[in-house]
């Protein structure tokens, strides 16, 4: 199972690793903690599932490299790249945020994947709202899971 991590968040990528491990014993994950990294990612190699952050920065982190800028829907960007190259790769959007912004508008979490389905042409599994204070996240993913057949239980 490949599974590319989208997300800038030290804790908030070791907590999705640890899940999807847990759901997918044998899992091959790639992390990437900015949009170029993703880019990158998704242009050399195929994923069965994606972990998107919508807030990103637009490069890695460098020491003494100047600060990249930080891209409130950077998430987007990465759906946007897969679209243009016909992928239909199966992703999730994970944020710490109630609403996710299109097009300068904002939709709740819950309603946000028809959002993005209707402006963006990208059908993704589901959106869920991060919590570390919470299992609810995992919760909603495994159920996106098993209405998709990806898992039986």
């Amino acid at each position: 199972m490949n599974v590319l991590l989208v997300e800038d968040d030290e804790f908030k990528a070791k907590n999705l690793a640890e899940f999807v491990e847990d759901i997918f014993l044998e899992s091959d994950i790639d992390i990437a903690a900015s949009l170029v990294q993703a880019i990158d990612y998704v242009n050399k190699k195929k994923y069965d599932f994606l972990f998107v952050d919508m807030a990103i920065p637009s490069h890695p982190i460098v020491s003494g490299g100047g600060a990249p800028m930080s891209f409130l829907t950077g998430g987007l960007e990465v759906l946007l790249e897969l679209s243009s190259m016909d992928r239909d790769d199966a992703c999730f959007i994970v944020t710490q945020y109630p609403e996710i912004e299109l097009a300068g508008e904002f939709y709740p979490v819950d309603r946000a994947g028809k959002a993005i389905k209707e402006q963006l042409g990208y059908d993704v599994l589901g959106c869920v709202e991060f919590s570390e204070d919470t299992d609810y996240w995992k919760d909603q993913i495994k159920m996106a899971l098993k209405k998709n057949e990806y898992i039986d239980s």
